[in-house]
């Protein structure tokens, strides 16, 4: 995927030329061989989604399929980027490998890339550990980079030059996520590049701007791709979406990142007539996004911000910067929740496989989070923040769900110094409301029991011209979102 969200928009024909590939986010701009020059853009992540051609997919519009609808009710995803850069843990995946890039982050030459694969040794890496302990902290689903930009297969695929069908003894890392996911009941999610810089290798840029340069990042006049390259590409990706779609059972989302439709939405659905599939695809999808950050305002329909969480700010390992603790995590949750959305909230393993412990810890923090207010986030309905209510709430049959959010700091902390840009904790989470001990909701019911999760504390309120009011005193509050359950009985609904 994406790094960390910045910069112009010099970019139009750069990655458009060579069939770059990475996800989108609310805006991003073209590549930089563009006659049209776009506004700057803040962050790398629209930086690389107008490099994609991601700025201007469709609206969704949901599967209607009854195994799709688990979806807008599941609340937490994880997304995991492993992959070739894993290894050294510095650049991001695929995009390291170009020069000149508008935002801050480690450089290394394709040659020097594509050499780090005869170092790797995921003798570490256990799907069965890491979804175990990903489901006991709240996650209903899964997604992993089955290919990354640069065209490394986590499989051993028929198609493409480099994967594992040439490394790790033909290890079939794609099968062990999928056997783990269902061992321990999480839907099963693939990302999957269409563009494949390693295909496109001697016909591309690996310059993000400025004049072409070749796989060591010197000078290079590029020769015309032939006729029938865009075509064998295009072959290259239904073939390997294919085999992931027919090798492995029940797929519940397909997660495309810059596709122009090589292997369309319908032939997806006809190999998978349940599956979820995000709008990165040249199609309109099943669901709208945002990357890297939150959405500023309320969204309608099926909904999912994809986040840098763990590393914070970074899309794999990553050995300079931090983690995202627990707190911003679950307000995030608790925000996308009371509009009805999901966090796929990112983990990158390190270059062998394993989570780093300050990344399971978190997981610890959130799983006894989830033990008491869980039900607060899975399975739950949209609730009326902020039209009605200054705090985010959620709903279900009989039920409402107030999120006393914690207060977080202004600014994102341990970032390295030369990141510039979405360093404060607003810019992440747009619409934070302001930090408040007492819940105002206009317009609400009046409640038969009023309870705090954490404790099962039974908590005073008023309940006056339709207007409920409650305060949670400092006593009751933790580091975490606290939240307070609403229950109604039938008459006073």
């Amino acid at each position: 995927m994406n790094p960390d969200y910045f910069i112009p928009a010099l970019l139009s024909l750069l990655l458009l030329a060579s069939h770059a590939a990475l996800p989108a986010a609310e805006t991003r701009p073209e590549s930089p061989e563009s006659k049209d020059r776009q506004p700057a853009i803040t962050d790398a992540a629209d930086a690389q989604a107008a490099a994609l051609q991601q700025s201007f997919q469709k609206p969704a519009s949901p599967n209607t399929h009854p195994d799709a609808q688990w979806f807008p009710y599941a609340g937490l995803g994880l997304f995991i980027h492993w992959g070739i850069a894993s290894v050294k843990g510095e650049g991001d995946l695929s995009w390291c490998m170009l020069a000149n890039r508008p935002w801050y982050d480690a450089t290394i030459t394709p040659n020097d890339y594509y050499g780090l694969i005869r170092q790797w040794n995921p003798d570490k890496l256990d799907f069965d550990k890491i979804l175990g302990a990903a489901k006991a902290a709240g996650f209903e689903y899964a997604v992993f980079t089955t290919k990354h930009h640069d065209g490394f297969t986590m499989w051993p695929s028929a198609f493409g030059d480099i994967g594992t069908k040439s490394s790790f003894g033909g290890r079939d890392i794609v099968r062990e996520f999928v056997n783990a996911c269902r061992k321990h009941s999480l839907k099963v999610g693939f990302y999957y590049s269409p563009p494949d810089w390693r295909f496109d290798r001697d016909y591309r840029s690996w310059s993000f701007t400025g004049k072409s340069l070749d796989m060591d990042h010197k000078p290079v006049v590029r020769p015309k791709k032939p006729a029938d390259h865009d075509r064998k590409r295009a072959e290259l990706v239904k073939g390997q979406v294919t085999e992931l779609l027919t090798h492995y059972g029940k797929i519940d989302l397909m997660w495309f990142d810059g596709g122009k439709g090589e292997i369309p939405n319908d032939t997806v659905r006809s190999l998978q007539p349940g599956i979820v599939i995000n709008h990165r695809n040249g199609g309109s999808g099943d669901y709208g996004d945002s990357e890297g950050k939150l959405p500023g305002k309320r969204f309608n329909g099926w909904f999912e911000s994809c986040v840098t969480v763990w590393p914070m700010r970074k899309w794999s390992y990553s050995n300079e910067y931090p983690q995202t603790g627990a707190p911003m995590t679950l307000t995030m949750l608790s925000i996308l929740r009371g509009w009805g959305g999901n966090l796929l909230a990112n983990v990158g393993p390190a270059g062998d496989g394993s989570i780093p412990g300050t990344v399971t810890g978190v997981w610890s923090e959130m799983a006894a989070w989830m033990k008491h207010s869980g039900e607060s986030v899975h399975g739950t309905r949209p609730g009326p923040w902020p039209k009605q209510v200054n705090l985010p709430v959620t709903t279900r049959d009989g039920a409402a769900y107030i999120h006393f959010l914690p207060k977080l700091p202004e600014n994102l902390q341990g970032l390295p110094a030369g990141v510039k840009t979405l360093t404060q904790t607003r810019q992440v989470i747009p619409a934070l409301p302001k930090y408040s001990e007492t819940v105002v909701w206009k317009n609400a019911p009046r409640p038969a029991k009023v309870t705090l999760l954490r404790t099962g504390q039974a908590l005073p309120f008023s309940h006056e011209n339709s207007t409920l009011t409650l305060t949670l005193a400092p006593e009751l509050r933790s580091t975490h979102v606290d939240v307070v359950k609403v229950q109604w009985d039938e008459t006073s609904r």
